[in-house]
């Protein structure tokens, strides 16, 4: 398994809408940046495809996470997590690089952050 460390230390300083994909009708998708600016392919197609593989595998954390789940799971500004719209913490996550991290992070989130149904 992956050491994955949450701590302040490991704050990402990010928008909280950093990574989110917007549709926009006759100018396409934009994701939106660190910083909280849209980007779109039209003005910079290798920062869009940047921020797309930057934040792919967190969106699919998440996807995985409120599928599974009944908890509403997203995450905000410095990429801290929130449970039904209470944030959790002093915990900063880092970025999923990849699948295995997806499904570590998921077994840690459900098994600390979720109900248990018996």
């Amino acid at each position: 398994m992956n050491n994955i460390q949450l701590s302040f230390e490991n704050r990402l300083k990010i928008n909280e809408n950093s990574g989110n994909l917007v549709h926009a009708f006759g100018e396409g998708y934009f994701i939106i940046d660190e910083a909280g600016k849209e980007v779109n392919t039209f003005n910079d197609e290798d920062e869009f495809n940047r921020l797309m593989e930057k934040f792919r595998y967190r969106n699919l954390l998440i996807n995985k996470l409120n599928e599974i789940h009944n908890e509403n799971f997203y995450f905000g500004e410095d990429n801290v997590l929130f449970v039904n719209g209470k944030t959790i913490e002093s915990l900063y996550w880092n970025l999923p690089k990849d699948e295995e991290e997806v499904d570590s992070y998921f077994k840690i989130i459900s098994d600390k952050f979720t109900s248990k149904v018996e």
